[in-house]
């Protein structure tokens, strides 16, 4: 299996990769950051996508990680800095599925589908809502409901499209809440298991969704937090 993991210099996306290449697949990273293993991809850019799809495909997986997220009040947060969540988180997850569907709706009409599989990262924020971030809370919800209409489209072209939400993961964008023990302490005693996640444990889920063994399952958001969704006190 062939699988573009985006965000694939760190956090999550890096993860994915080391679990694919673990598992005998073959991880191609990308990222808009410069480095040696990434090939590169601007995610809000059509013509990046293309560019990739036409160099470096055929993918059978396609695990859209990139993102990003600041912390603003939203009477504070500029116009430029909210669409700027929109374009990475949303838009940039959209046209990747946009490409994988592209490539396989052009493939000969006599040519059977090989199964294929898109996992997008969402958040516990989609349906969590947190002061500072209204933003970032608005594009991961909407990575939810574009999971839920992608399924439907991808599956007469034999494409599966689930997403995963992540609780609080020991990645570089929450490196300064985990350095601060008064956050650190509050994150422990909201979630039920008592701990931060890992990105290995998201790389186990993202690597499952990809897999055979989940081919009846498409259009569903898994929420891989330790129970935080679950806690309501």
């Amino acid at each position: 299996m062939r699988v573009l993991v985006t965000g694939g210099a760190q956090g999550i996306g890096l993860a994915v990769c080391k679990k694919l290449e673990e598992n005998g697949h073959e991880a191609i990273s990308a990222d808009k950051q410069e480095q040696a293993d990434c090939i590169y991809l601007d995610v809000t850019s059509e013509e990046s996508w293309e560019t990739v799809f036409n160099s470096v495909g055929p993918f059978d997986g396609l695990v859209n990680c990139a993102g990003i997220r600041t912390r603003n009040l939203i009477v504070d947060t500029t116009f430029e800095e909210f669409q700027r969540h929109m374009d990475v988180n949303i838009t940039g997850t959209w046209l990747g599925i946009r490409e994988m569907f592209r490539h396989r709706s052009n493939q000969p009409a006599s040519t059977s589908f090989t199964p294929a599989s898109i996992v997008n990262i969402a958040s516990v924020n989609a349906v969590i809502a947190v002061p500072a971030q209204a933003h970032y809370v608005a594009s991961k919800t909407a990575v939810v409901g574009l999971t839920k209409a992608a399924a439907i489209e991808g599956a007469p072209i034999g494409v599966r499209v689930n997403a995963i939400a992540p609780g609080a993961i020991r990645t570089p964008m929450t490196e300064e809440r985990l350095v601060d023990p008064e956050q650190v302490a509050w994150l422990e005693g909201r979630i039920p298991v008592g701990r931060v996640g890992e990105p290995d444990e998201m790389a186990s889920v993202a690597s499952f969704l990809l897999s055979d063994g989940a081919s009846y399952i498409t259009g569903t958001t898994v929420f891989a937090d330790g129970g935080w969704t679950a806690n309501g006190v």
